[in-house]
């Protein structure tokens, strides 16, 4: 019986780790674009559309 809650925290902890991984990859990848192109650039201006400004 002691098996499933061992399973369901492994499971968690792996969904966890793979998330954090995608979501530094494409922090970074988002982050060098917009380090390429400038602050006054249409990215940032994109940025701040989703992040709920309105630019």
């Amino acid at each position: 019986m002691s098996i499933v809650p061992m399973f369901l925290v492994a499971l968690f902890a792996l969904i966890v780790a793979m998330h954090r991984g995608v979501t530094r990859r494409a922090d970074a990848s988002l982050r060098a674009q917009f380090e390429a192109e400038g602050p006054g650039s249409e990215l940032s201006r994109q940025l701040m559309r989703v992040s709920g400004f309105s630019v």
